[in-house]
């Protein structure tokens, strides 16, 4: 959000409309990034600790029935870490429109 700080010290002067936009967004959009970091984390440490339990499995059938569990509970985790990744662009791509919006409305 240093982004938009940025900029809007670049431009023409800005409106109190623009200016109260601008820092609402920048608001929102720091809330929503710190929920996804933190959504984001939590998935890669879950996804961490159910790997490393699949790698103390030993050769027996109960344990290979088990690494299989957990490998597709890993990849559950990782399709999760994902669409965590692709809302994260999105938000990006939604941010820059409403910075175009805010800055061409006068």
């Amino acid at each position: 959000m240093q982004k938009l700080q940025l900029l809007s010290t670049q431009l023409e002067p800005l409106t109190e409309q623009q200016l109260s936009g601008i820092g609402n967004l920048q608001q929102s959009s720091q809330q929503a990034e710190d929920a996804l970091s933190q959504g984001m984390e939590a998935l890669q440490e879950s996804l961490a600790e159910t790997l490393a339990g699949s790698l103390s499995s030993s050769g027996s059938t109960e344990n290979v029935a088990n690494y299989m569990g957990q490998m597709a509970m890993a990849m559950g985790k990782h399709g999760t870490l994902e669409n965590f990744l692709r809302q994260r662009n999105i938000r990006v791509h939604i941010d820059v429109e409403l910075i175009g919006g805010f800055l061409f409305t006068r």
